[in-house]
Parts: structure tokens; C-alpha cells; sequence
């Protein structure tokens, strides 16, 4: 029996086997599912974007877009979208691959209706909690316009709701992550494979990063409220970003350029919050270069400190994937992330309120495919 969270939740079965489509919807009908099907991926990807499906079953071998392929783009259209796949007995590295593609779960051929019917309702309580929390933050949300949309304390509730929503979906994220790279883990030990083992540290170590990452973000968002300002001349965060950005820069091989404000001018500000600040601007612009199709475009990442008229403007200019219309609307407001999996979405929240404690200003200008401009200005003061 679906919960009423999942009541309008279509489950889409993706194999190039008719017989076998045909008994996983007959089985998975009778249970009360809502199904539909596809014979192959490219069908598959159409049907998915045609009638948005919560989860997807997919057999992994399948001529043209094979499961794998088709688990990827999905996850770009629709990151929330629980993908189960369908692999035959000793398929262990196309299983390790899923996995770090995130995949919900797996199922072996020839399948058992029980662990099908398993593996659905545990990417159903996935979902489940994920809009128990989105329903929940409609209604406050509601409730706090309903009051008042210019008190401060209930703009201070809906952010917070809005973090604690965001944190839920980030901790969730990590956790699957965990359990994937534990079970890969878990098979290179029991069978004395050190490919597998390999995979799964490396998928181990991509969590960990996660972890740590969103721990530090939390810290530098409640460091806002005690901000240790002294006189510091402006170039300085901006030099340590370029010494500790300079051998990624070269990783990913980026043309990574700073220029510094030949003015000699001091001003207050928390130095350590700045360069978080602009730590963060820089490394999205070294992220955005992550989708772009054209491999052979040079890869600029500009980093500008100057003077503007009474402030100190910061500005990192990059020419990667732009962001999307639906993104820029509230990009400094909600709790987003436009790296999917692997970002926390606190850092650009906490750019926002690092620069608002320093009186500042941070604005943006973008174009889709063809990158980015943040900018921070930052008041021209001497005395607190």
C-alpha cells in the first residue's frame, strides 16, 4: 500500500526484454503502482521528461543508451528522482558504477518480485522525507506571510526552516553516498578484489569531503555573528585565494589571473571571513567549468580587487556554463546548490551575510554557456 506522499508517484520500468517488462509491471501493478514503460534508453529518457516519474527501474545492458547513460542524464534533469537498476549476477563493476553515479539501489536478474518491491519502498521513503520536509516549509512559509512578510523574526524562522531543509537534504544525500561506497567496500574485502576496494575508498574519501565540507560551511555561517574586524589592506584575501587555488588551477587546467589594487589603502574588515567569501565565488567559478561541451575552450577564471568611487569592489569573472534563469532568481535567498550531489548549499547564504555584516553589497551577471561575474564592494571604512 503507497503512502499518501506517494499517492500520484509514477515508477518507470526501463528494459529492453518485453517479457520481462511485462511481468515487473503486471507484479508491480497489482501492488497499487502507477507504471509505465520503455523499450530502450532513448524511449526511456522520452518517457521520463513526458510523464516525471518519482522512480526509475532500468536494466543496465541495453543497446544504444544503456542504463548507466541513462541513470546520468536523469540525475542531471532531476536530481531528486530515485533510480533503481536491474543487473544480471557478476556484474559487480557496473554495479560499483551506478553507485558512484547514484543510484538508489539494485536488483539482480532474474529478479525477485520481493526485493523489487524492497528496493521501491525504500526509494519511496527516500522521496517520502524529502517532501515531508517540502510540505513542511510550504506551510511555514505560508504561515509567515499570512502574519506578517516584513517582521524579522518570522524572515529569521522561514531562513532557518529553509537551512534545516536544506541541511536534511545534504545529510540524506551523504548517507546513501556512505552506504554505496560501504557496500563496494564491503565486496572488495569478501572477494579480494583490490579494484573494488580502490573504488570504494575513492568514493569513501568523496563523502568525507562532503562531510567536512558541510561542517565548515555551518561554522563560517554562524561565524557571521562574531566577525573580528581590523584595518587590512583588501589585496591580502585575495593573494592567499591565489596561492591556495593556484595547483587546482592547474589540475583542471584553468588560467587562473588575479589583479591587485595598486592603491595602498587599509580598511576594516574580517580578513579570514573575506577570504571565505571570496574562496567560495572563486571555487563555483572553477566548478562551472564542470558541463561545458566544448572541451577545447580555454578556461579563465579572472580574480579583480579594486577601487570604486567610497568601497573596495572584488570581482571573479569566469567564462564556464552561466546559471540557469530559475536559479538567479534566488540564489542569495534559498537554501540552493547548483553542484547537485556534491555541493551543501550554504555558500553562497553565507557570502550573502558575511558581506551584509561588513555593510557591503554582493551583485552577479550571468549568461547560459558563457559564465559568471560576482561582484563584492565592500565600504571604504577606517573606523568601526
Amino acid at each position: 500500500m503507497t503512502s499518501k506522499a506517494m499517492e500520484n508517484c509514477k515508477i518507470l520500468l526501463v528494459d529492453d526484454e518485453a517479457g520481462i517488462r511485462n511481468v515487473l509491471k503486471i507484479t508491480l501493478e497489482s501492488s497499487g503502482y502507477d507504471v509505465c514503460l520503455a523499450s530502450d534508453g532513448e524511449t526511456g529518457l522520452k518517457t521520463f521528461i513526458q510523464e516525471k516519474p518519482c522512480i526509475v527501474v532500468t536494466d543496465i545492458k541495453m543497446p544504444g543508451i544503456d542504463g548507466i547513460e541513462l541513470l546520468k542524464r536523469i540525475k542531471n534533469l532531476n536530481p531528486e528522482t530515485e533510480v533503481i537498476v536491474i543487473t544480471g549476477h557478476g556484474d559487480m563493476d557496473l554495479v560499483v558504477k551506478s553507485l558512484q553515479y547514484e543510484a538508489a539501489d539494485f536488483i539482480t536478474k532474474p529478479i525477485d518480485s520481493t526485493d523489487l518491491e524492497s528496493a521501491i519502498k525504500k526509494a519511496q521513503d527516500r522521496i517520502s522525507i524529502t517532501q515531508n520536509i517540502k510540505s513542511y516549509m510550504d506551510d511555514l512559509e505560508s504561515l509567515v506571510e499570512e502574519k506578517d512578510k516584513k517582521i524579522n523574526e518570522s524572515e529569521k524562522l522561514v531562513t532557518i526552516g529553509q537551512t534545516i531543509a536544506g541541511m536534511s537534504h545534504a545529510i540524506k544525500n551523504i548517507a546513501g553516498g556512505l552506504k554505496g561506497s560501504s557496500f563496494v567496500l564491503e565486496q572488495g574485502i569478501d572477494q579480494g578484489n583490490r579494484e573494488y576496494l580502490k573504488q570504494g575508498w575513492e568514493m569513501m574519501k568523496g563523502n568525507i569531503d562532503k562531510i567536512t565540507k558541510l561542517s565548515l560551511d555551518l561554522l563560517n555561517y554562524a561565524k557571521t555573528t562574531r566577525l573580528d574586524f581590523k584595518l587590512e589592506n583588501p589585496n591580502k584575501p585575495a593573494r592567499e585565494i591565489m596561492q591556495l587555488m593556484n595547483h587546482r588551477a592547474v589540475e583542471k587546467n584553468i588560467i587562473f589571473k588575479m589583479k591587485h589594487c595598486p592603491e595602498k589603502k587599509l580598511i576594516l574588515m574580517d580578513c579570514d571571513a573575506i577570504h571565505n567569501c571570496i574562496l567560495n565565488l572563486v571555487t563555483n567559478a572553477f566548478d562551472s567549468f564542470g558541463n561545458l561541451m566544448d572541451q577545447n575552450q580555454p578556461r579563465i577564471v579572472d580574480l579583480l580587487v579594486k577601487t570604486e568611487k567610497n568601497t573596495i569592489a572584488y570581482s571573479v569573472l569566469d567564462n564556464g556554463c552561466g546559471i540557469s534563469d530559475t536559479i538567479k532568481k534566488s540564489i542569495f535567498n534559498d537554501f540552493i546548490t547548483t553542484k547537485g550531489m556534491n555541493g551543501t548549499g550554504f555558500g553562497l547564504m553565507t557570502t550573502k551575510k558575511i558581506i551584509e555584516e561588513h555593510n557591503g553589497e554582493i551583485s552577479f551577471k550571468t549568461e547560459k554557456g558563457k559564465g559568471s561575474q560576482f561582484f563584492i564592494k565592500l565600504p571604504l571604512r577606517t573606523k568601526a
